[in-house]
């Protein structure tokens, strides 16, 4: 069961139609902040950084991912413990990618009734007459984040959760890419885990045809607290040596920008500029 601590991958599916998958860019666990004189080691608030790297791929023509929802639920190993905290994540909140505008005529028709009176006999008719109006409609996907409370209803908040949906105007899919961080307080002496959940909703004949449609459940990832950061998209230099654990703890997890391209980016399309080539 512990044989995996931490491992590199959280979730790798593909069906020969679409393929997504959830990776982890980096895991640091430290401080966040460092220790002032005479704090108490509690009080200088353990935490760890969760960098993902989520990718959503159409890999057979004709087919796209309407809708995509990922859920990171972070609990102890052993039910006594307490849970960790999910403090901050990136991206958060309500967010339009790659917006399109097109025009749409729409046909306003009124009618009128005419009618006259001949030797005592009522005539009647109706004249319509119809006018165009023309309109600017724009519609893009959105991205939205969120720090949420999920298996209880009580406590501080446990999951970070991610919704990607495509632009319901052009049907060209939800971005491919999505970087996403996560900023957990935690029991110092604690080891813990996380619960991925992805739901993804291709286009009608591919969840007709895959098993998509059943959203098999993840295996949890274990994170030992005493692992040293993997150090994968920049170096965390800023240390406090733990004498009792013989540690060095990362101590400026709180002052990271979360809100950084390293640790928070969205990619609806990748272009290879110059890939057409003359002899």
């Amino acid at each position: 069961m512990r044989d995996g601590w931490q491992r590199s991958t959280a979730i790798e599916r593909n069906d020969g139609r679409v393929a997504v998958s959830c990776a982890f860019k980096d895991i640091v666990h430290g401080l966040f902040s460092e220790k002032e004189d005479g704090e108490e080691e509690e009080e200088s608030q353990h935490c760890s950084l969760i960098v993902l790297h989520l990718r959503f791929d159409p890999i057979n023509l004709g087919r796209r991912i309407k809708r995509v929802q990922i859920t990171v639920r972070f609990s102890a190993l052993n039910a006594y413990d307490d849970d960790p905290i999910v403090d901050s994540i990136s991206p958060e909140g309500f967010f339009f990618v790659y917006p399109t505008s097109q025009k749409e005529t729409v046909t306003v028709g009124a009618s009128v009734n005419v009618g006259g009176n001949i030797l005592g006999a009522e005539l009647g008719g109706e004249l319509k007459r119809d006018r165009t109006v023309e309109k600017e409609v724009t519609n893009a996907g959105t991205v939205r984040g969120a720090i949420e409370t999920k298996g209880r209803n009580y406590g501080k908040p446990n999951t970070a959760s991610w919704t990607l949906m495509e632009n319901p105007t052009d049907k060209t899919g939800t971005p491919v890419s999505l970087r996403a961080s996560i900023l957990v307080r935690r029991d110092p002496d604690v080891n813990f885990q996380a619960h991925f959940a992805m739901q993804v909703t291709p286009d009608n004949l591919t969840q007709a045809q895959t098993w998509f449609k059943s959203n098999p459940k993840d295996d949890p990832v274990f994170f030992k607290i005493d692992k040293k950061p993997t150090n994968k998209l920049r170096h965390y230099s800023k240390e406090t040596v733990d004498e009792e654990r013989r540690l060095k703890l990362v101590n400026n997890l709180g002052s990271l920008n979360l809100e950084s391209p390293e640790f928070s980016d969205i990619t609806f399309r990748t272009m290879w500029k110059n890939s057409q080539k003359v002899k």
